[in-house]
């Protein structure tokens, strides 16, 4: 979204996709990290039931999306849709963010990246946020792999 709050044709869309997206402040958080540094870009939230994520992402390679964010409890379908994986991503056998590119889906892994970023900084208060990502968070402190955690 640009500084008008307007969606243009150059606007890049990028869905949520979550059981609850519309509940969920991520998209509302994101948008304003976008507005506030001038990305012309918009997270669009998408409740999507579990029997549907398969069609829904399938079909993502015909929208008119750029990508799409995968909450926790569709990211290892996602991995199992993609077309193109990111080392992280095969790894790890789940998928946090799809890019679409010529029709095709390339899946990644941003959160772990975007966490680890954030919680070097000096301003970083608290690691509630890192508690939210469940195996990310204790990879993270432990270094370890912990296959439970997820």
């Amino acid at each position: 979204m640009n500084q008008n709050n307007q969606i243009t044709a150059e606007t890049k869309l990028y869905g949520f996709i979550a059981q609850e997206a519309h509940s969920n402040r991520f998209s509302v958080t994101v948008n304003k990290l976008f507005k506030e540094n001038s990305i012309n870009a918009m997270v669009i939230p998408m409740n999507i039931r579990s029997d549907d994520i398969a069609f829904t992402i399938s079909q993502m390679r015909s929208s008119k999306l750029n990508g799409a964010l995968i909450s926790s409890e569709y990211q290892e379908s996602a991995f199992a849709l993609i077309d193109s994986a990111s080392d992280a991503v095969r790894e790890q056998g789940v998928c946090d963010c799809i890019f679409i590119e010529e029709g095709l889906l390339y899946g990644d892994l941003i959160m772990p990246r975007a966490l680890e970023k954030f919680a070097e900084r000096d301003d970083f208060q608290d690691d509630i946020a890192l508690r939210a990502m469940c195996h990310y968070f204790y990879e993270l402190i432990t270094g370890e792999d912990d296959d439970k955690k997820r």
